[in-house]
């Protein structure tokens, strides 16, 4: 088949789950399918991307808009308001990007278009090709979540404007695609009110096993990890509440913990985080398999989110002891007290981290079993069969 594959930004390097599953999506259905990318150059290591997915056989064309891509600001937000839409779609609605897209589907002959996110499902419009939506999560409840969290007038419209807008989108557009892609159950049953039930698909967020593997010896004592974009709100407030009001109850009985919270672009208040003692902010690293590797407990402390988290499989592959919020563990369908330890209020979280770090035992049973379980359910190439079956089912569709 011949898929062509819109994504809002190029999929490498690896710094956050969405690029982790976009790149790993790509990298399965290359080996079976002839694929165009076309995405945004919104960051200057694009180039490099780009050579790492033609070495994979795809082939890349890349929009050189970033200095036109609109920033996330009042203006942005009063425009997404008036257009009643939400502000991913306003801020990639971008011309450039809209007419390369006309011109590949008019110079070449594809059978399918796969659009990643309402970020681009909002140029579905220009095609009657069979398409297929993904998404990563549930916006909408994602900005619900944000919404109930703030007591901030303005933050609490602003976030109430973006819920509407998207559940707007999953009524009226998700509809108009030939399959709509989910990460998990939870995730489907908000899409199968909106559309046909033969439509929805569960692709789930993945690892790779060969890659993430246990590697005991780099591990370092009393060590507590945690990974994720630190200018996305609600990695922001995850460490926040950790440091505020879970790490000071685990000091009490381990006094020597360390709690390192390793992810790019850390905003101010994570920067701030760094000053409490026993705390360290790396800020972005080129590879992050080692601090997994050096973690003894990995930690989840998310209250806010839709979707299933990456960095959990990840760990999970590693071996690795975890303790998230039933949020942080969401669509994932672990085992509490065999798989994970799934705690959320900061009492029961600490508890729960604690028993992990005076049980070596325990720990290593936790962390076995966990890749057990990927190994068996979350391999990538297992879940890129599965897309490449839905491909083909749509293919024949429409034939």
């Amino acid at each position: 088949m011949k898929i062509l594959f819109l994504s809002p930004t190029v999929p490498f390097p690896l710094t956050d789950g969405g690029r982790i599953r976009v790149f790993n999506l790509l990298k399965q259905i290359a080996q079976k399918s002839e694929v165009t990318l076309l995405a945004l150059e919104t960051q200057p290591t694009d180039a490099d991307g780009v050579v790492q997915l033609q070495q994979l056989g795809i082939q890349v064309h890349l929009v050189p808009n970033a200095p036109t891509l609109p920033r996330l600001s009042l203006g942005t937000l009063a425009s997404a308001f008036f257009k009643r839409q939400p502000i991913t779609v306003a801020r990639y609605d971008l011309p450039a990007y809209r007419q390369k897209f006309r011109e590949l589907i008019a110079t070449d002959t594809f059978d399918l278009v796969h659009y990643e996110m309402f970020h681009t499902a909002q140029f579905r419009t220009e095609t009657d090709l069979p398409g297929v939506l993904s998404q990563q999560n549930v916006d909408s409840a994602i900005w619900q979540r944000l919404c109930s969290e703030t007591e901030n007038p303005f933050y609490k419209f602003a976030y109430w404007t973006q819920q509407l807008a998207f559940q707007r989108y999953e009524r009226v557009l998700s509809p108009k695609f030939d399959a709509v892609t989910c990460t998990s159950d939870i995730d489907a049953a908000v899409f199968q009110q909106h559309c046909a039930e033969d439509v929805i698909e569960i692709i789930p967020n993945g690892v790779d096993v060969a890659h993430y593997q246990p590697n005991f010896s780099a591990e370092a004592p009393a060590h507590l990890i945690y990974i994720g974009s630190m200018d996305w709100y609600p990695n922001e407030d995850a460490v926040g509440f950790f440091a505020d009001e879970v790490l000071p109850r685990i000091q009490e009985r381990v006094s020597d913990v360390k709690f390192s919270i390793v992810g790019g672009n850390p905003s101010a208040r994570v920067q701030k985080l760094a000053e409490i003692a026993g705390i360290v902010v790396t800020g972005r690293v080129p590879e992050i398999k080692p601090y997994f590797a050096e973690a003894t407990v990995f930690v989840v402390p998310l209250r806010i989110g839709s979707g299933t988290r990456l960095k959990i499989l990840e760990a999970l592959a590693m071996g690795k002891a975890i303790v998230s919020t039933s949020v942080g563990a969401e669509g994932l369908d672990l085992k509490d007290g065999e798989e994970i330890f799934i705690a959320d209020e900061s009492t029961a979280f600490a508890d729960a981290v604690t028993r992990l770090l005076t049980d070596p035992t325990l720990r290593r049973r936790i962390g076995e079993n966990g890749r057990a379980r990927v190994e068996r359910d979350y391999d990538w190439r297992s879940i890129g069969e599965k897309l490449h079956r839905l491909y083909t089912k749509i293919g024949r569709r429409a034939s």
